[in-house]
């Protein structure tokens, strides 16, 4: 059984706005008004999606240099706190 895959994005009215500081990035989330700390993997992650919009998950591990399965915990993480979507 083949799996289609999954595209990710911010999700809709997530207003992210981040900040980094010594290996650690700061999110907050305008909508939520939660403020999180994230690794570099996590901001890796989230900011090849701030930049380059919608990115299906292949092309997400090589963009940030994660293998699929650090990759799947990350955007499940990040779903979970509402920064993401996905189609």
């Amino acid at each position: 059984m083949v799996v289609p895959p999954r595209f990710w994005r911010i999700a809709d009215e997530a207003g992210l706005v981040w900040r980094y500081w010594d290996g650690e990035y700061v999110f907050h989330h305008a909508l939520a008004n939660d403020t999180h700390r994230l690794s570099e993997a996590a901001g890796a992650v989230l900011l090849s999606l701030l930049e380059g919009g919608e990115q299906e998950e292949a092309i997400l591990a090589d963009a940030c240099g994660l293998d699929r399965e650090d990759l799947d915990v990350i955007l499940s993480a990040l779903a979970k706190i509402d920064f993401l979507a996905w189609r």
